[in-house]
């Protein structure tokens, strides 16, 4: 039986590793974290589950991108809900028909700083078109992908050193076989112990990474703030996520996200002054939790806490999964885009390159 080693367990690792499975290889997971998930991670606090990144996904409608890719796993089986059968969106707080709207809106939404290019703002506009689903939480993804692998998730496990078609952890271990790395592609270069063209690292080391994303975690009073179940921008850069409702139909929790360039050396202060640019927000939170671009690089690994990732101005920002060390595979949104769509997308990607078209054609018939 071929040997898969995946170092990391966001999105990205979990599609690959069940996706190899599929094709017969044994896979071992390796996540320096407590749990796997990456930012599908969720927590709870007070009797409350947050979700650190997973807030609605598109594309699942019958033959929608994800969708072809996420039946075959069986899971569409998750107990995905419609949220938005139309196509509108809420942008500071006014309805707009996406159909309506044009390229330009992009640079609103700030998607991956303020570069937002063509390609970027179709990939993660468009699907939406044709509605959007979320699950009551992230982690069911997670189980879900999880529950899939032929072989071990390891916790608590930190990679120290890749060598040729070796992995070593910081608790002695190795492991061998073909290797996927979902981290990022130059914190897999600094754990090589071999030799890379210089000229490959060196488009590594110049490539920019996006920004790292300041979320407030908030507590909401009962019976306060009706539940919507669509992502409203206020300001341009402040996203509200309301959590599941209650059974009358109240939020009982709510994620701000705003993208920060560099960590915030106020929280309270910052925090609050996000809670105030949402109207009625703030005599409705009865308790809140933060967390900073560092937090998110301690959970994914990516430089600065990096959201999205390398910025992708151009076709050269791409890093392809297959790189120059023979057996040796990137994968996850650094890659391609990012989000689940372009995650997965990408995930498809890196098991082309180790099973060739038509094995992953018959794993995933498309």
């Amino acid at each position: 039986m071929s040997e898969a080693v995946i170092i990391g367990s966001g999105l990205g690792g979990l599609l690959s590793g069940a996706i190899l499975s599929r094709a017969g290889y044994h896979v071992t997971v390796l996540e320096k974290a407590a749990q796997p998930g990456g930012c599908l991670q969720t927590f709870t606090r007070e009797g409350l589950r947050f979700d650190t990144g997973f807030h609605s996904v598109a594309g699942l409608e019958e033959g929608g991108r994800l969708e072809r890719i996420f039946r075959p796993l069986g899971l569409m089986d998750l107990p995905w809900e419609q949220v938005a059968e139309t196509d509108e969106i809420v942008l500071d707080g006014v309805s707009h028909r996406l159909s309506d709207l044009s390229y330009p809106l992009g640079n609103a939404l700030r998607l991956s700083g303020p570069e937002v290019t063509e390609e970027e703002y179709a990939h993660v506009m468009e699907p939406y078109k044709n509605g959007s689903w979320r699950l009551p939480a992230g982690d069911l993804l997670v189980q879900a992908l999880a529950a899939q692998i032929n072989g071990t998730i390891r916790c608590h496990c930190e990679v120290t050193a890749i060598e040729p078609g070796l992995v070593r952890c910081k608790d002695g271990s190795s492991y061998a076989g073909t290797i996927v790395s979902d981290i990022h592609p130059r914190q897999t270069f600094a754990l090589f112990k071999g030799h890379v063209r210089p000229a490959y690292l060196h488009r590594l080391e110049v490539l920019e990474d996006g920004p790292g994303i300041f979320t407030v975690y908030c507590k909401l009073r009962p019976e306060t703030l009706v539940y919507k179940p669509w992502c409203t921008t206020y300001n341009d850069d402040v996203m509200l996520h309301y959590g599941n409702p209650d059974s009358q139909g109240f939020a009982r929790s709510a994620d701000l996200l705003a993208f920060c360039e560099e960590e915030v050396p106020d929280r309270t202060a910052f925090a609050e002054s996000l809670i105030r640019q949402v109207p009625g927000l703030e005599p409705a939170v009865e308790k809140y939790w933060t967390s900073t671009p560092a937090t998110w690089e301690r959970y994914t690994g990516t430089p600065g806490g990096s959201a999205f990732g390398i910025r992708k101005k151009d076709a050269a920002c791409y890093v392809h999964p297959r790189t120059p060390v023979p057996g040796l595979y990137l994968t996850g949104q650094n890659c391609g885009l990012h989000g689940v769509l372009g995650v997965a997308e990408t995930a498809l990607t890196t098991c082309r390159e180790i099973l060739g078209e038509s094995t992953l054609n018959q794993i995933l018939p498309r």
